[in-house]
């Protein structure tokens, strides 16, 4: 059997770096665990999660051990995709192109990770009352989830918005610009914090619920993102085959861990009618 060592390398690298550069749940999550994963059932810990307590000094100094907290999170999904090729060299060649397949399975494997983020939002301790979403309204319903985070003591430059494609649209309508790609490619898109006061981002990828979309703020601290390229491997016979196969397995777990630094909002496309 051949030796595929490095362009499984390659294949494993693609997919860490479209993680890195169009995974929200990356940008938008603590992701400062420690552990190793090495399957699927296995945990990692993020330490010292509580802030530390603000008391009345009368001359007596009594310090406490705030690591002491710590969550565990369960990697418990486990992803993978498999495609048949004909020609390795052909494969080798593509990688890095923008349609190549080993680029859109590592899209897809970027979708159902935030696809999964986006539906703990049950979690939440807050949401704003659903919407219409219009021209008109669409900058009180961001600031009422922004006004929420404010509330529990979430400052600017801490605070993000995920919202749809339509929902950005009124925005702009509205007179919000955006700073395309930066730091996020892709769907993602940030407002100008001047703006909004927040980092807003555009994502198809928001959980849905009796016809409609699940919009979501929250701080950088609300929920914890953990997850690890198991293997990548180039087979090179299929049985009872002459092809030649690719096939990719990444496993992750997420989890609210500050729920009160969450906010949901269900919102359905109200039109633009009033432009």
């Amino acid at each position: 059997m051949a030796n595929y060592n490095s362009i499984e390398k390659v294949i494993s690298a693609e997919i860490l770096r479209t993680n890195e550069d169009n995974l929200l749940a990356n940008v938008i999550c603590n992701t400062s665990f420690s552990g190793d994963i090495k399957d699927r059932g296995d945990s990692v810990t993020f330490i010292g999660l509580n802030d530390p307590t603000v008391y009345d000094y009368d001359g007596n100094i009594v310090y406490e051990d705030i690591d002491d907290s710590a969550l565990t999170l369960l990697i418990d999904q486990d992803k993978a995709f498999s495609f048949k090729i004909k020609d390795i060299e052909a494969l080798r060649s593509s990688i890095g192109l923008e349609d190549s397949q080993t680029k859109r399975a590592s899209y897809l494997l970027k979708n159902e990770v935030d696809s999964y983020v986006f539906s703990l939002y049950p979690d939440a301790a807050h949401s704003v009352t659903s919407a219409a979403v219009t021209p008109d309204n669409v900058l009180s319903t961001v600031a009422m989830m922004k006004q929420k985070l404010e509330e529990n003591n979430v400052p600017d430059g801490r605070i993000w918005i995920v919202v749809p494609p339509f929902i950005k649209t009124k925005l702009m309508l509205a007179g919000v610009k955006f700073q395309i790609n930066n730091g996020v490619n892709g769907t993602g898109a940030v407002a100008f914090t001047d703006e909004l006061g927040c980092d807003l981002y555009v994502s198809n990828q928001l959980a849905t619920n009796g016809g409609k979309t699940m919009m979501l703020a929250g701080s950088y601290s609300a929920i914890a993102y953990a997850e690890q390229v198991l293997e990548t491997q180039v087979l090179d016979r299929l049985e009872n085959s002459f092809d030649k196969a690719v096939r990719g397995r990444l496993v992750f777990g997420a989890k609210v861990i500050k729920p009160n630094e969450l906010v949901s909002c269900a919102v359905t496309d109200g039109g633009n009618a009033t432009v």
